[in-house]
């Protein structure tokens, strides 16, 4: 990733200060409203989008590294969505509305109760016009809205598939730092449960499938800033969906193995993650579906191109 490093520290800070266990549990069902004014005041929401369609400039790399930040620290408010709304919304020649808004990808629309506008193919529209059949939260608390019919615009669904591809490898990071922490901290008979050598195999697997998750999310950003959002890029998102989709089943179930019973209540940090896991590897195509694309456009390149295909994405140049 190539961001700007003061953006990625003042970031981190703010999330640091802001994204506490208190607050991200009490925002559950709606969103941090004090931790959204300030990320939007500071134009963090609109970072990678240039300033003549009314976002605050930056490289896509810089969008890609808040994005990715949202996911490690388990923001509870839709700085994400936002952003890549944002890049859709230019792609299509619309400038950006004010406050939360969101892109119409599938029928059910996160965070779309809380957001001023909604991106779709036939350009931005008020939320309070849009037809909603019902309302829910996720496995995470984050609130969603169900449309009738979608309108959406084109590219959103890959757009979105990278955002929480993003997240999913920021959040996969953590949980993995989480699991260190905690064997370190947790004695039993007298020493710390990591050393033991089955939980050793587990923190390796775990960071293993982040840094897997996390490469995979950056060729995707690699991919956008060089090609732009065609084919290609398409195709380099199935493959980070799918992975980083994949990574959650193994890094939920040996974290919460690994905190025993504790990692399960409602007091334990543990869950904001695993949870926020859980709900964002099926949101905007699950690892079966992107794998399909995946695995129709490799098949569709014939036998000599399937090697360099899925060794090197983009492939190289002939």
């Amino acid at each position: 990733m190539h961001a700007d490093q003061l953006l990625v520290a003042t970031i981190d800070k703010l999330f640091v200060e802001h994204c506490t266990p208190e607050r991200t549990g009490a925002a559950e069902g709606g969103m941090d409203s004090v931790l959204w004014a300030a990320a939007y005041d500071m134009g963090l929401t609109s970072v990678g989008v240039s300033e003549s369609a009314g976002g605050s400039g930056g490289s896509l790399y810089d969008a890609a590294a808040i994005i990715r930040a949202t996911g490690y620290h388990a923001v509870a408010a839709p700085i994400a969505d936002t952003l890549a709304a944002g890049l859709v919304a230019e792609v299509q020649g619309i400038s950006l509305p004010e406050g939360p808004f969101v892109a119409a990808a599938a029928s059910r629309v996160p965070w779309l109760g809380l957001a001023s506008h909604v991106v779709t193919a036939s350009g931005l529209v008020a939320t309070e016009t849009v037809v909603t059949t019902s309302t829910g939260v996720n496995y995470a608390g984050e609130p969603y809205g169900v449309i009738a019919d979608v309108d959406a615009a084109e590219g959103s669904e890959t757009f979105m598939a990278l955002t929480r591809s993003l997240q999913m490898a920021g959040a996969l990071q953590r949980v993995s730092e989480l699991c260190v922490q905690y064997s370190l901290e947790r004695e039993q008979f007298g020493k710390p449960i990591g050393k033991q050598q089955i939980l050793q195999h587990y923190l390796a697997q775990m960071a293993g499938d982040a840094a897997t998750a996390q490469a995979a999310a950056d060729n995707a950003v690699d991919v956008l800033v060089t090609s732009g959002p065609g084919d290609e890029f398409r195709l380099a998102v199935a493959a980070a969906k799918t992975v980083t989709s994949r990574s959650v089943g193994t890094t939920n179930k040996l974290a919460h193995q690994l905190h025993g019973a504790i990692g399960y209540t409602d007091e334990h940090r543990l869950q904001y993650w695993t949870r926020r896991l859980w709900a964002w590897r099926d949101e905007f195509g699950t690892e079966t579906q992107w794998g399909a694309i995946l695995g129709r456009a490799l098949v569709a390149r014939g036998g000599e191109a399937l090697w360099p295909l899925t060794t090197s994405w983009p492939p190289p140049a002939p």
